[in-house]
């Protein structure tokens, strides 16, 4: 038995953050302090985790208890548990850690359990650390078996994909199906309809929707690797997919598109070919691949009809399902109506001032929230590290399998790769951001001389950034802009408060300031900075 002198720590732990803001974790201390002072043991710290994992390495409380013995060896004598399954969930890390305060000279102490040094206590101590597993296992299992239930009853029960939010508040047990988040839904909808179509590129695709304002729930725009995610998931053609068996069950959200949309859209993602046949690039057709049928939307081709005395330019459409295949337009007569465009969203000198004026504000803003978000960032970048390193002292010590260090270990490094990219992110600052805007202004001011002058792929870009996805033949004033662009039009108007420059319409414009920036300075008409 412990002395009168004796010395001890306390460890409080509840498996869910509900029971952290009940009474649980007041009562087990309590309890422990009560039982502490029945035994003549001096508290010397209480450690409390609140509402975490049952797995070992994500209890930062337990480890800073198990340091907190090593650096005060020989000084504590005692851990005070209130059960035994408040400090372990599994045998094997039962006996593991227990192994560990040995060697420091610490005992485990329940206060509501017979668990000793003799045989009979230590056999309870194993019974009860195996019936902690069992339970844990049993919960495993139910909780396994409660979401493949409610996957067959047509209810999602994990977190929906971008375009719906959960029915559910409070994390509690999903019982009814998710809910369209109005207005990216519908947004998403008129994207999966726009490539079912099969006139756009998944790169093509992922412009048009940036032109729409789609972007993550972090407010980014949403990454090129994630297009394939987004229109190969079941789940927008209202299919459940159990990740256990691989069955499909019939979901009871609403469906964001057809059961033939979807497939339509599986096969030309199947195809991986070009909507546009790979050409060579000739001065000819310069809104080749740009310029778009009217009737079918895909783009149109370039091909040169001969006479005696010179040779003429058509588009044309080579899809032949479409009900305009076969005809051909003058060249001349498509650019013209693309000039003639330009010199309609062209900015003039009087936007300047009142743009410059808007982009300075909204960087300002993102500024100050990229600084605040760094600080969040790097906190949690700190915490990553500081848990790999503990996990690799838990290996070394023997504490943890190899398999669970494993698993562990490429969860935490996936985390820190994510936070540090997310740390690398290239923000202006908004002197940067003005004085990049003003250099792009005066190319900008006069379209037609600048894109008439550009050759070769910066002309290409310099379309593209106008117009994310080209224009549909005589129909190009319906066409989506960029959103420079777009704040230049809504600037006409006298107000430039129509656009919403949240953070990820912040990046996008900045993205597009940066392209125009590199085209101007590659034909030498901006300073490098």
């Amino acid at each position: 038995m412990i002395n009168s002198l004796g010395h001890g720590v306390i460890y409080c732990r509840v498996s869910s953050k509900e029971q952290a803001e009940g009474t649980s974790l007041e009562s087990q201390e309590v309890a422990c302090r009560d039982f502490a002072r029945a035994k003549s043991i001096k508290i010397l710290k209480v450690f409390v985790e609140r509402g975490e994992s049952a797995k070992f390495a994500d209890r930062t409380q337990l480890l800073q208890l198990i340091d907190f013995c090593r650096r005060n060896k020989s000084k504590v004598q005692a851990l005070i548990v209130w059960k035994v399954d408040r400090f372990a969930r599994n045998v094997a890390d039962h006996f593991n850690v227990k192994a560990t305060l040995m060697k420091y000279g610490v005992r485990i102490m329940s206060v509501t359990e017979p668990i000793d040094t003799n045989p009979e206590g230590k056999l309870m101590e194993t019974i009860l650390a195996g019936f902690a597993q069992f339970d844990n296992d049993i919960r495993a299992m139910r909780c396994t078996q409660g979401m493949r239930q409610r996957l067959q009853d047509g209810i999602y029960p994990f977190k929906p994909p971008l375009g719906y939010k959960s029915s559910t508040e409070n994390g509690e047990n999903k019982r009814r199906p998710d809910e369209p988040d109005q207005p990216l839904f519908g947004l998403l909808q008129k994207a999966w309809k726009e490539f079912a179509t099969g006139a756009y590129t998944k790169a093509e695709v992922r412009r048009l929707m940036s032109s729409w304002g789609v972007v993550t729930r972090n407010g980014t725009a949403i990454p090129p690797q994630s297009v394939d995610s987004l229109f190969s998931n079941p789940y927008y053609a209202g299919i459940l997919v159990d990740p256990w068996s691989g069955e499909e069950y019939q979901g009871k959200h609403v469906a964001m598109v057809t059961r033939q949309e979807f497939a339509q859209v599986q096969q030309t993602i199947g195809k991986r070919r070009r909507s546009v046949p790979h050409q060579k690039e000739r001065p000819e057709f310069p809104l080749r691949g740009f310029v778009r049928c009217d009737d079918c939307r895909r783009p149109l081709t370039g091909s040169l009809s001969r006479s005696r005395s010179r040779r003429y330019a058509y588009y044309h459409c080579y899809s032949k399902r479409c009900g305009a295949y076969g005809r051909s337009w003058p060249a001349d007569t498509i650019h013209r109506e693309f000039l003639g465009f330009l010199d309609t969203v062209a900015p003039n000198a009087d936007l300047i001032p009142k743009v410059e004026a808007l982009v300075r504000q909204v960087a300002e803003q993102h500024w100050s929230q990229h600084r605040s978000r760094k600080v969040r960032l790097d906190s949690r970048l700190k915490d990553v590290n500081r848990q790999i390193g503990e996990l690799l002292r838990l290996k070394t010590q023997g504490l943890i399998t190899d398999q669970e260090f494993i698993e562990q270990k490429a969860a935490l490094s996936e985390q820190r790769m994510a936070l540090e990219s997310r740390t690398l992110d290239n923000h202006l600052d908004p002197d940067k951001a003005s004085k990049d805007l003003r250099e792009v202004m005066r190319p900008l001011s006069n379209l037609r001389a600048t894109w008439t002058s550009l050759v070769g792929p910066s002309r290409g870009r310099f379309q593209q950034l106008v117009l994310p996805v080209g224009f549909a033949k005589g129909k190009v004033g319906t066409a989506e802009l960029g959103l420079l662009f777009t704040v230049f039009e809504a600037s006409k108007g006298g107000s430039s408060h129509g656009v919403d420059l949240a953070v990820g319409s912040w990046n996008r414009l900045w993205q597009e300031i940066q392209g125009f920036l590199r085209i101007f300075e590659k034909a030498g008409w901006a300073k490098k900075a």
